[in-house]
């Protein structure tokens, strides 16, 4: 054997002890270092003295647990449901809750679903008297803004589906 060819050949085998990592360029991790959006995150923020154009939420995002039960208060004053209860629109509901809440709120409501039993707290129960008594405008809200430990679905679903999704709460779950 040559000793160029040997010098290759311990190149080769030294190169081959080396960790496959320490040989990665260093711009390598920048698609796992990045900073990311979950999807309740939003993606741009509202200026609080803009003006709503038809058919989009007149209430901002809360920025604190204190504005955030303030507005829910308020949107329960002032928002009235639109969406008759109809069976089209419990039907439209139900499929919003199977797609959107299902997975934590489960199957009935309780809170029980297999995503929100790794929650602590435990999603809302959907039955209970301080969910049913609240105005339909509060619980819109309530969807359309998240809680404290819930995310906001106004970017997930439409203004009109997430009115056919109370009435869905308040008829189904109310009877229980």
């Amino acid at each position: 054997m040559k000793s160029s060819q040997f010098r290759d050949l311990a190149c080769v085998i030294f190169l081959m002890t080396i960790p496959g990592s320490a040989l990665t360029l260093p711009w390598d991790k920048d698609m796992q270092d990045q900073p990311s959006l979950k999807p309740q995150d939003s993606v741009f923020s509202v200026n609080r003295s803009s003006v709503p154009v038809g058919g989009k939420d007149r209430f901002s995002p809360p920025e604190n647990v204190i504005e955030l039960v303030l507005a829910r208060l308020e949107a329960g004053r002032t928002l009235i449901n639109p969406v008759p209860k109809s069976p089209e629109s419990l039907g439209r509901g139900r499929q919003m809750y199977q797609l959107h809440c299902q997975v934590c709120h489960g199957e009935q409501g309780r809170g029980d679903g297999p995503v929100g039993l790794k929650f602590v707290p435990q999603p809302m129960e959907l039955n209970l008297d301080y969910v049913q008594l609240q105005p339909d405008g509060q619980l819109f809200y309530t969807i359309s803004h998240g809680s404290i430990a819930m995310p906001f679905y106004r970017n997930a679903m439409s203004q009109q589906d997430r009115w056919h999704l109370v009435n869905y709460i308040t008829e189904v779950f109310g009877e229980s």
